[in-house]
């Protein structure tokens, strides 16, 4: 408490100066007016900062969902088109030709050799017959991978419904698939 009543002490010394006196006023006079001035200041400072952020927030909401819109409408396209193709596809009704011929083109693309094939026929459902091949096929593994991407480039509908991968030899170079691919084709006797 001794420093404080030491420096009241030099206060009320130094305050008996008229210049001391009238430079302490002038010195709150500013303080109060600098303070009142930030205060003015820091109100509407406060106000336009909320309203740009809010302004910055509705502008980043609205692009978000201008992009969001953008990338709906561009996956509904894409759909649109996929389903056109894939409606395309199921009216196309192969017959076992059609069938082998397109699988014969892609595994001599994809360097990939039919070692055999059998068909089967299923039963007959609203004027469809389902068409089945399976084929046995040697190949590398990439090309075999390959090759069965370009199923889904066939004019018809195909489907991959099992397909056994294995080992052709020690060295693993080479694999072996049996795959049993189905098609639909019209029923004998149907337009």
């Amino acid at each position: 408490m001794s420093g404080l009543a030491e420096a009241l002490g030099v206060l009320r010394y130094s305050l008996r100066c008229k210049a001391a006196r009238n430079g302490a006023i002038a010195a709150s006079i500013t303080a109060i007016l600098c303070l009142s001035v930030a205060l003015a200041w820091w109100g509407p400072a406060k106000r336009e900062q909320t309203r740009l952020l809010r302004d910055i927030g509705i502008k980043r909401a609205a692009m978000t969902e201008a992009v969001r819109a953008d990338q709906v409408a561009s996956a509904q396209r894409k759909a649109l088109k996929a389903v056109a193709q894939l409606e395309k596809k199921l009216e196309m009704r192969a017959g076992q030709a059609d069938l082998i011929q397109g699988v014969a083109r892609h595994t001599a693309k994809r360097n990939v050799r039919v070692v055999s094939q059998s068909f089967d026929e299923g039963r007959t459902q609203s004027g469809e017959a389902s068409l089945y091949l399976d084929i046995g096929l040697v190949g590398n593994y990439e090309s075999l991978r390959l090759l069965l991407d370009d199923l889904a480039a066939l004019p018809m509908w195909v489907e991959v419904v099992e397909a056994r991968i294995e080992r052709a030899d020690e060295s693993g170079a080479q694999v072996r698939a049996q795959l049993r691919l189905l098609t639909y084709r019209r029923a004998k006797g149907q337009p």
